[in-house]
């Protein structure tokens, strides 16, 4: 799961080029699905150069970049048609009552589902239990808490197709410093794996020739 306190403000980077395109700016929902849509870039270049890169063109998210096959997915933006932000929004229970605005929230990047909503009075709430989405209100059932775990994206398959066979061209460490994929190492399904573990997955993607 990601933050969007942490993804804001991140660049992206298309591995196809292997150039960053734009620093992610906002996060949308789309009111309907109740899921996150897109991410909002806008351009280093021109500060009136929006563009969007929707939820299922995301290879991941780190704490550095944000992952696209190439940076021809980030689209120019028609706001008319971007959905709405979280951040900010009241949100209210089914009883009536007020629980407060939004002030961070957490979800899949894989799958845009919204699993935690972090209010500003401190209280946190599954993102299982929104109800609805309309003019800047959310609507949540606090009594139950309906989340559930994410399903499998095809976008991992595909990943997985762009890994499998490449060559490492830089070590790749852990958090701890240590080498666990050498340079030189051919990409097979249990690198892939040891990677996932290691929570370098981004960092994999990027150290391929």
């Amino acid at each position: 799961m990601k933050k969007s306190s942490l993804v804001i403000g991140l660049p992206l980077i298309g591995v196809k080029e292997g150039v960053e395109c734009g620093v992610v700016k906002g996060i949308v929902v789309d009111p309907k699905t109740k899921k996150i849509k897109s991410l909002i870039l806008l351009s280093a270049k021109n500060e009136y150069d929006f563009r969007e890169l929707n939820i299922c063109d995301i290879m991941g998210i780190g704490k550095d970049y944000v992952i696209t096959q190439s940076i021809e997915n980030a689209k120019n933006i028609d706001f008319a048609d971007a959905g709405m932000t979280l951040l900010a929004i009241k949100c209210i229970a089914s009883s009536g009552d007020i629980l407060g605005s939004i002030e961070d929230f957490e979800f899949e990047e894989k799958t845009g589902d919204i699993k935690l909503l972090q209010i500003n009075t401190g209280q946190e709430i599954a993102g299982g239990t929104i109800l609805s989405l309309s003019n800047n209100l959310m609507f949540v059932d606090v009594s139950e808490d309906t989340s559930s775990g994410a399903a499998a994206s095809s976008l991992e398959k595909e990943q997985k197709e762009f890994m499998l066979g490449r060559t490492v061209n830089t070590d790749i460490k852990n958090a701890d410093g240590d080498v666990i994929i050498e340079k030189g190492t051919v990409v097979t399904d249990d690198i892939i794996r040891v990677a996932d573990e290691a929570d370098v997955m981004i960092d994999l993607t990027l150290g391929l020739e």
